[in-house]
Order: structure tokens, then sequence, then C-alpha cells
């Protein structure tokens, strides 16, 4: 949890300070007084980048030279601060006043799960939304996941390249001996990353489905299924019925030999054609996916719904995570309203709530801040 926070010149907060409790923390105000900015802060902290900019210079204040945020935490036994410093030049860091490379370091101590309006992109957006979420909350599972995926995508990245300048000029540097070892090395972490998602999607896929149950109130059920065009091959078509997972020596030899079929293809496209980074997590309702058919009831469920798995994951392998919940009460009817802070009570994280109006929420906050 969070015990304190101090927030200077980021986005509209010029410099405020606040002090938390364990439960329910509540930020009410006006649209545009800054209540999101605060859970932004927050979740900087916790998980080390923000859940709206993809560089932190977006977060300085205008007309600023910088921005300082601070804050103090307490996970298991442990007690620890931290800062971070963003001016126009550089992003610093640091945990007890030691400085770290940058704040990315943050992620996985404390963990955050936010839930807003735009999670509805996790069933209406494009298949990279979902693989980003199945992405983090895989780094939860274990350190080594997190140097997995940066050491697939700095592979995929130098493939990537050496097909662009093969489709450009046909004499790329390092020429077929550098493709061949790109090749080797990004099947052998493909086969890693399918065997670490595919453990993963069995694990959380029950998981999502009961929680959908439960919002929806059993009115209607949904599936939810690690879709790859890898598992389309022979001998391992029939995963998603089983449920098994494939051995990691069958990935590689079926990823090798996929690439080994699309070299040509890949070689007149410039680009690397099949893998784990064109795979998708797929919901569907009666047989076919939310993303085209859900209504809007039945995908904000579901994005709750893989909300609370994240938090799940995060529990077990982590810690309890924060949970930030940012005016989501607008967008649900009633018993969606009453399921979900029944699950958010069952919890018993520490939550940060933005809204408009505190006296509408389903339940009472232990603290609340009101914003002008």
């Amino acid at each position: 949890m969070i015990k304190n926070l101090a927030i200077q010149n980021v986005r509209s907060l010029a410099n405020l300070e606040y002090e938390f409790l364990p439960g329910i923390n509540v930020f009410s105000g006006a649209n545009g007084c800054g209540k999101t900015t605060i859970l932004e802060s927050i979740y900087l902290l916790s998980q080390g980048f923000s859940f709206r900019a993809k560089d932190l210079k977006e977060l300085i204040c205008w007309n600023t030279d910088g921005l300082i945020l601070r804050g103090d935490f307490t996970c298991g036994e442990s007690s620890f601060s931290r800062a971070v410093g963003v001016d126009r030049n550089k992003i610093s860091a640091k945990e007890n006043g030691e400085a770290l490379r940058s704040p990315a370091v943050f992620f996985g101590k404390c963990p955050a799960v936010i839930m807003q309006p735009s999670d509805i992109e996790l069933l209406r957006g494009a298949p990279e939304v979902r693989r980003h979420w199945l992405d983090e909350i895989l780094c939860y599972r274990s350190p080594a996941n997190a140097a997995l995926l940066r050491h697939y995508k700095r592979v995929l990245q130098q493939r990537n390249q050496w097909l662009k300048q093969y489709k450009r000029d046909g004499a790329p540097t390092g020429g077929e001996d550098l493709f061949q070892v790109l090749t080797t090395q990004l099947v052998d972490l493909g086969a890693k990353l399918w065997l670490a998602r595919l453990n993963l999607s069995c694990e959380i896929s029950p998981v999502i489905t009961d929680y959908y149950h439960k919002l929806s109130g059993g009115v209607d059920a949904i599936t939810c299924d690690y879709k790859s065009s890898i598992l389309k091959e022979d001998g391992l078509a029939d995963f998603g019925d089983s449920g098994i997972v494939p051995d990691e020596e069958i990935l590689r030899k079926t990823f090798a030999s996929k690439l080994a079929g699309l070299e040509l293809v890949e070689k007149l496209q410039g680009l690397t054609m099949a893998g784990p980074h064109k795979d998708d997590l797929a919901l569907c309702a009666s047989g076919y996916e939310m993303r085209s058919v859900g209504s809007q009831g039945q995908c904000r469920s579901a994005a709750i719904a893989m909300r609370f798995a994240a938090v799940d994951v995060a529990s077990h392998y982590v810690g309890k995570p924060i949970l930030l919940l940012d005016d989501i009460f607008a967008e649900l009817d009633v018993n969606r309203r009453d399921a979900v802070a029944a699950l958010i009570r069952e919890k018993d994280c520490q939550v940060f709530i933005a809204t408009p109006q505190a006296e509408e929420l389903p339940f009472t906050a232990d603290a609340h801040f009101q914003l002008t």
C-alpha cells in the first residue's frame, strides 16, 4: 500500500500532499480538477510507468521546468520510499534515496491495477492491447518473464531491421549468416514466450469467465482462449480443446518450420510474419468474438473481469496490489455496480477511486478528498 503522496508540477497539479488509509480512498470533484492525475501518480510510483502517457515528459505541468513525485510504501513487512523526477532533459528515479537507472525498476514490488472507462479497448481494441495486458501480468508471475519479453522484442526488432534492408537494397548488414542467427534466437525465445503465455492463459481463463459470470448476474457466459497461428499447425491444433500446454521443444520445432515456410514472403514484405507478437486473446460470447458482437455492457463486464484476474495474479505471485478505479461506476447499471463493489470488498486491497460524485458510490469511503 501507499501511505502518502507528494505531487509537484504534474499535469495541472502544482503542489499537493496526501496521507492515505489502508481501505477505500476517494477523490471527488468536477471534471478536469486532477482526479485521474492523482491516480496516474500513484500508478507511476507503483508500476514505474504511466497508464496514460508513453513519455513521462508529457506529465510535466505546462510552463514549468519539471515534475517531482514522492511516496512512501509498505509491502508485506518491508517499507520503502520512492521518488521520480522528470525535466526536459532527463528522468530520474530513486528508492530509499538510492538512484535507479529508470522508474521501470519499480515494477513488480508493489503492484497496482487500474480500472477505467477506456478499458473497453481490451475487448474492442486491436490484438496488441490484449497482448500488452497479458504480458504485464505475465511479469507478475516471474521477473524472468520481463527479461524474456525484452530479449524477444530486441531480437524481433533486429530481425525486422535486417528484413527491411533486404527488401530495400537486397544486401543487408551481416548477410544471410546474421539472418539465420537472428531466426534461431527468435525461435528459441518465441518458444519460451509461448510456453509462458500459454501457462498463464490456462491459469486466468477460468478466472475471467468466473468473474464475468458474477458481474453479469449469471445471465450469460463467455469463453477466453489464447489464439496463435502456431497452434493451428499439425500436432498443436487440439490445444484449445484439451487445455494441455505443448512442450517447449514442440513449440520450437513448429515455429522454426513456420518461419522457414514464410522466409520468401518475409523478405518480400520486409517484416517478420509469425511469432508471439502476432497473437491474441479471444473472448467470445455464444461462439462469437466480443470485439465484434459484444454489447457495451458485455464488453465492460469482460474488461472488469480481466482487471480482477490481474488483481488475483498479482496477489498470488507478488502481493495485494493497489486498486485504482477511475470513474468506472458511471458506466455500469445498478446490478453490475453492486457486483463490482462486492468484489472490491472481497479483495481487501487498498483502493483509490476518482469520481465526480462520492455520494453515488456503492460503498462508504474510509478517506475522502475533495478537489476543486
